[in-house]
Order: C-alpha cells, then sequence, then structure tokens
C-alpha cells in the first residue's frame, strides 16, 4: 500500500543504488598518511600516559557522582540515570579498551615493554586478554584486513 505497484521490484533499485556507488575511494591510504601531520604519528609516552590518567580520573568521578547522588533521587528518576550513569561509564571504559588495544599495535610509546605493561593493566582490568592476538595471530585485526 502506497508503494504505486512497485512494492516486488526492490531488487532493480538495489541494483540501481549500486550503480551509483563508487567502489574504489578517490584516494589511497598514502594520500591519507600524507593528509596528516607528521607530528599525529610520534609516539610520547608523557601524552598517552596523560590520557590513561584523564580517563581514569573521568571514570572514578562517574563513579563518584552515581554512588552519591543517583540513590539520593526520587525511583522514577532513578531508573532514568543509572542507565544514563552506564552509558556514560562505558564510553569512558571503551575509550581504556582502546588505548590497551593500541598497546598491543605499539603505539603507545617507543618502548615495548611500556605499550605491553599498560595494555596488560588495561586490558586486564576490562577482563579482556591484550596477549590473544600474540596466541592465536589469525585472529588479529590486521590478518582480518590483509586478507580482504
Amino acid at each position: 500500500m502506497g508503494a504505486g505497484g512497485r512494492m516486488l521490484d526492490a531488487s532493480d533499485e538495489v541494483h540501481d543504488i549500486l550503480k551509483r556507488v563508487p567502489v574504489d575511494p578517490p584516494f589511497s591510504l598514502s594520500d591519507l598518511k600524507r593528509a596528516i601531520p607528521a607530528h599525529c604519528f610520534e609516539r610520547s609516552v608523557i601524552r598517552s600516559s596523560y590520557y590513561v590518567v584523564h580517563d581514569l580520573i573521568v571514570t572514578y568521578v562517574f563513579y563518584f557522582l552515581a554512588n552519591t547522588y543517583i540513590p539520593l533521587l526520587p525511583a522514577p528518576l532513578a531508573y532514568i540515570a543509572w542507565p544514563v550513569y552506564w552509558f556514560c561509564q562505558a564510553s569512558i571504559l571503551t575509550g581504556l579498551w582502546v588505548i590497551g588495544h593500541e598497546c598491543g599495535h605499539h603505539a603507545f610509546s617507543e618502548y615495548q615493554w611500556v605499550d605491553d605493561t599498560v595494555g596488560f593493566v588495561l586490558h586486564s582490568s576490562t577482563f579482556y586478554a591484550l596477549f590473544l592476538l600474540e596466541i592465536q595471530p589469525s585472529e588479529s585485526s590486521c590478518q582480518h584486513k590483509l586478507a580482504r
């Protein structure tokens, strides 16, 4: 109803859309890398550690605020406030997980032992096995990209 008799012709529309979408992007990976300033590729223990400490402080502040003030709210508001807290806290903890993941790609610092230690601590705190990729290298995200 309302399709004007074209309800069963959806496959033709899909093929038309695919014809209009370019398959290859108009730029290469090297073009993207050249567009990013060189200082963005420099690894710094100080800068990286700042982001870890920042995220840990924000995590604690969210916990403190939720644990202190949400129980004081009336029940209907508390039922709304807890999921909001969970979403915000999960966003920050996902950031910590990403930093730990990047440690596995040696992107945290110039020192492999620092990357391994920080990655291990961050991933252990989120119950994720950092060294799983070293045990099963075929499961690495890099391997998946190369296989495509």
